[in-house]
């Protein structure tokens, strides 16, 4: 009897029940679909394309000199053929660190522009979480499903699109 009391204590002590407020945020759609973020992508594109015009051109000169160097053969004497074989071998080294470098610029643009845009969405969801008294936010990472009408992306959304802020292409000296 003793245990059957301290079983019922016990079990009403822990029924401690709070109901949380949660809501859910789809971050990659807010990416994808924030203007700002299109209008960056927009700019880093035309960048992008007038890059690869130009490293077309390059490397065109380059399969052409490859070509002048294999005709040439029989021209050279094999001092001035290596010669020219390690100009061009030269040449080729300084395009791919061309290509790395250009890589490396347009992963730094996204990187740093998506993530000025993921603190304006944090700052848009903390005003948001603090005028509905949501006690949890949670990002399409952190949960399996979840109830459409917890979703607040929409929301979000609309007054991140209403945002004054840029997102700008970062270029390196």
């Amino acid at each position: 009897m003793n245990k059957f009391f301290i079983f019922l204590i016990l079990n009403f002590l822990s029924f401690n029940i709070y109901a949380e407020t949660i809501a859910t945020i789809k971050l990659s759609y807010l990416i994808e679909n924030s203007i700002q973020y299109i209008s960056f992508l927009k700019k880093l594109e035309s960048e992008k394309n007038v890059f690869h015009n130009a490293l077309r051109k390059e490397e065109k000169f380059l399969e052409d000199r490859k070509i002048k160097i294999e005709d040439s053969k029989i021209l050279f004497n094999e001092e001035e053929l290596k010669n020219q074989i390690a100009i061009y071998n030269e040449d080729i080294k300084l395009y791919q660190e061309k290509i790395n470098k250009y890589n490396n610029f347009l992963n730094d643009n996204m990187e740093i522009n998506q993530k000025k845009l993921i603190d304006e969405i944090f700052l848009i969801v903390k005003d948001i979480s603090i005028e509905n008294n949501f006690d949890l936010v949670f990002n399409e990472d952190q949960y399996f499903i979840s109830n459409e009408n917890i979703d607040i992306s929409e929301l979000v959304l609309e007054k991140l699109n209403h945002q004054q802020f840029d997102l700008d292409i970062i270029h390196y000296k």
